[in-house]
């Protein structure tokens, strides 16, 4: 499986008014080969913390305990959350065909994507198939596989990722939305 819209859509009107309370400063460029410099922009909402027995948790940051709409999002996911970020892609940007290893159900780490601002122009390619994701819904790709974004639009392109470990939970919603 390549792709799969998962049974639960998000409010993105209520991301957008929490995501007002940052500024551009806030994010940071993301350095990435498949990405031409200052175009892909992050901010990360988890931090991992080293707990007293040795084991990671990824804990909500100062910035995501400000934002209760999303927070609400953060805890919603019944499994290990290894990422919660906001990335932006500016107009005219593009991220190059390229691999994210290890990103898929069969792998044990899924990416998840909810559009908090997007529009028509915006071309998600997964082995050149166009995706099309609409503002709040939430969606697996598998970017194990060759893949590659184009914002020819006017506006940014904003997605809140998430990064979860497969588990009894992810199988479950994932097995409802297929049968």
């Amino acid at each position: 499986m390549n792709t799969l819209k998962l049974p639960f859509e998000f409010d993105a009107a209520a991301i957008k008014k929490e995501l007002d309370d940052f500024s551009k400063s806030d994010f940071f460029d993301i350095y990435n080969p498949s990405v031409e410099l200052e175009t892909l922009w992050a901010k990360h909402l988890v931090e991992p913390i080293v707990g007293p027995d040795g084991d990671v948790k990824f804990l909500p940051t100062d910035a995501l305990n400000k934002c209760p709409y999303l927070l609400s999002i953060f805890n919603f996911f019944q499994c290990r959350v290894e990422t919660f970020r906001i990335h932006a892609l500016d107009p005219g940007a593009i991220i190059r065909p390229h691999r994210d290893v290890g990103y898929s159900f069969e792998h044990g780490k899924v990416r998840l994507h909810i559009p908090i601002q997007t529009n028509d122009k915006v071309e998600l390619l997964l082995e050149n198939t166009p995706v099309r994701m609409k503002e709040g819904e939430c969606w697996y790709c598998n970017f194990h596989i060759l893949h590659e974004v184009r914002n020819n639009g006017d506006q940014p392109r904003i997605h809140l990722i998430i990064d979860c470990m497969v588990n009894d939970w992810v199988k479950e919603i994932f097995n409802s939305v297929q049968n």
